[in-house]
């Protein structure tokens, strides 16, 4: 190579470094099961959150949010795709070894990004496959530091051969961990994590997925002697929330954090419907579950409390400050909003989710949102604006509901067969039969 090509070869690789460095990073922080009303900024009285209740006075908190689908690994799967589960073909969370997986053609939000030059990692609960191309470093992370599925598979809870691992990348490093350890070790694993992007000077891009507070959290509680007012259930939430701070403050200390979108939110709400499985061990107790506040259902329902999950998010300068968002979001608009800060090309195929990029950076933003499906292991409902069908089947009859969710966010009064509302229920029952997935 002369000399001529090689300066110019340098000049473009350095131009690439610093459009490169330019991208912001991200970190999504998912728990799990976490309730609507289990943060201190969502109204709990008793769990103290400072760090994430900071984040929201900082950025925005939405009332409004949703998973499109009810349970684990339904809605894990549409928020790191932007499609409805149906695409996915997780439609249900999958235990060891069980065939359905993260598709191979499913295009993440990590393998969006890579292109962009973006260090990928996930760490915590993965939960959307445990073989083949379904394994997280085949699905676009370049690091995986965590476990398959939710730490409740073992005996009591649950009757498996299956021994609980945390993998680094596809080989088990930890048998058996403790509850105790979990927020900590994945803690400690994504500042490492950010630490060396900072050192490499490349944007990344952290999925942090707490196993807090799916249940147990009895014996996670005990660490430290923690003491919330919150019992339990605030220790393991408090501890998630300190250990955020320091995640932050690392940020902080490398200059990242004016450069880094983050986002705090569940993949599902409140487990309050769970089976007396669940409290064989002679410490977890049904107080230890979170709540849902206003909202009717629970976990693995299609009503809003096993939906509507809290949803935080702060860029400096790009997020509105200190605002509540009242607007419909559903997680699956995660990826396109992602897309759209970032700059970076869209999967080649149908993307169910929008951005919302300009509903959380302006002011009064009043472009409606398009209607928001509900799929538990099927389509059982649809959101537009602020009204909601849900079409089940309870005791082998078919049971049409419709709410006005402004009016009516407990769904208390079903106007579905009010004659009033015939023109609203025909255009619902109209979108309910246009299910894109």
């Amino acid at each position: 190579m002369n000399t001529n090509l090689l300066a110019l070869f340098l000049f473009s690789t350095i131009c690439l470094q610093v459009v490169a460095q330019k991208k912001p990073n991200i970190v999504i922080v998912l728990t799990d099961d976490m309730g609507y009303s289990d943060l201190s900024c969502y109204g709990n009285p008793l769990i103290n959150t400072p760090f994430i209740d900071g984040m929201a006075k900082k950025g925005v908190l939405a009332t409004n949010f949703v998973t499109t689908s009810p349970t684990c690994s339904p809605s894990r799967s549409s928020l790191i795709t932007g499609r409805y589960c149906t695409r996915t073909d997780l439609v249900w969370p999958v235990g060891p070894g069980e065939k359905p997986c993260l598709k191979d053609e499913e295009v993440t939000i990590a393998e969006m990004l890579k292109p962009a030059g973006y260090k990928t990692a996930c760490i915590g609960k993965w939960h959307m496959g445990d073989y083949g191309t379904a394994l997280p470093n085949k699905q676009g992370f370049d690091e995986f530091f965590g476990m398959m599925y939710s730490h409740d598979y073992r005996t009591p809870y649950v009757q498996t051969d299956t021994i609980i691992k945390i993998f680094r990348n596809t080989k088990p490093e930890i048998y058996k961990p403790a509850d105790t350890i979990l927020t900590s070790i994945y803690t400690k694993e994504s500042i490492k994590f950010v630490n060396e992007s900072a050192k490499q000077k490349k944007p990344f891009f952290l999925y942090l997925t707490y196993n807090m507070p799916h249940l147990p959290v009895g014996l996670a509680a005990k660490k430290n002697g923690l003491q919330s007012a919150g019992g339990a259930l605030g220790n393991v939430i408090e501890e998630m929330d300190d250990a955020l701070a320091n995640l932050w403050k690392t940020l902080e200390k490398n200059g990242q954090a004016d450069n880094t979108i983050f986002i705090f939110t569940s993949d599902n709400g409140p487990w309050l419907n769970a089976p007396q499985r669940m409290f064989e061990d002679g410490i977890t107790q049904p107080y230890h579950i979170g709540t849902a506040g206003i909202f009717k259902g629970s976990k693995g329902i299609s009503y809003e409390a096993g939906h509507r999950v809290p949803f935080i998010i702060y860029y400096k300068g790009h997020t509105l400050v200190n605002e509540v968002i009242r607007t419909p979001l559903a997680n699956i608009d995660i990826l396109p909003t992602i897309a759209d800060w970032t700059q970076v090309k869209l999967p080649a195929y149908t993307i169910d989710g929008e951005s919302v990029k300009n509903i959380l950076s302006i002011k009064n933003y009043n472009k409606q949102h398009q209607p928001i499906y509900y799929v538990n292991r099927v389509l059982e409902g649809v959101k537009d604006g602020e009204w909601k069908l849900r079409k089940t089947v309870k005791d082998g009859k078919n049971l049409n509901e419709m709410y006005n969710l402004s009016e009516d966010p407990a769904e208390r009064v079903n106007l579905f067969d009010n004659p009033a509302y015939k023109q609203k229920q025909e255009q619902l029952l109209l979108l309910f039969n246009q299910y894109p997935g």
